[in-house]
């Protein structure tokens, strides 16, 4: 099992390198998240997954394009735009989001989603955190298009008062489930 692991670490890792700001093919983005020459997802995939004991929830759409609440800070981010939060002290937090995609693989029911935060600075009294960070989760749908068992590789930095750790980047089990939007 754990060379299994140490297998998909290594190429979701490549795939990290190899993504950057185009989309994996060397396809260009349209400044709204979706990037050309993708194909649609199946319905089966498209919606809101929430993954279960974390804030993680994110929406797919028919065009591959990916918003998320990212559980840093729990806040609402959309592809290649800047969200604002206002903090309990007044101080003003932006997240600016960089490419989020997904792909998925009918053969084998893979579902693959990338979440890129380009520029983080989250300020609340005298403390501030500035960093980026590309969250990649990559998992077995089920059949009935129900749950996403996945395993998430989170790359961050956050400068040195916070770092990425000296033992590695390991993935991290969750377990989506699909959940029916409520109207806003």
């Amino acid at each position: 099992m754990r060379r299994v692991s140490d297998v998909l670490l290594c190429a979701v890792l490549g795939l990290v390198v190899a993504g950057g700001c185009i989309g994996p093919g060397g396809e260009s983005n349209d400044g709204r998240g979706v990037v050309e020459n993708r194909p649609k997802l199946p319905e089966i995939v498209v919606g809101t997954w929430q993954a279960q004991d974390s804030p993680w929830r994110i929406t797919l759409g028919a065009e591959g394009v990916v918003s998320a609440v990212i559980p840093l800070g729990v806040v609402q981010i959309r592809p290649n735009q800047v969200t604002e939060v206002e903090m309990k002290d007044g101080s003003v937090s932006t997240y600016k989001a960089g490419d989020c995609y997904a792909e998925y693989n009918p053969l084998n029911r893979e579902l693959f989603v990338s979440i890129e935060i380009e520029e983080l600075h989250i300020r609340f009294m005298d403390e501030k955190l500035e960093g980026n960070s590309i969250d990649r989760f990559i998992g077995t749908v089920s059949e009935d298009g129900q749950t996403w068992d996945a395993e998430l590789i989170n790359i961050f930095d956050y400068g040195p008062r916070f770092p990425q750790g000296e033992n590695g980047i390991y993935p991290e089990p969750m377990v989506f489930e699909k959940v029916v939007e409520e109207e806003q």
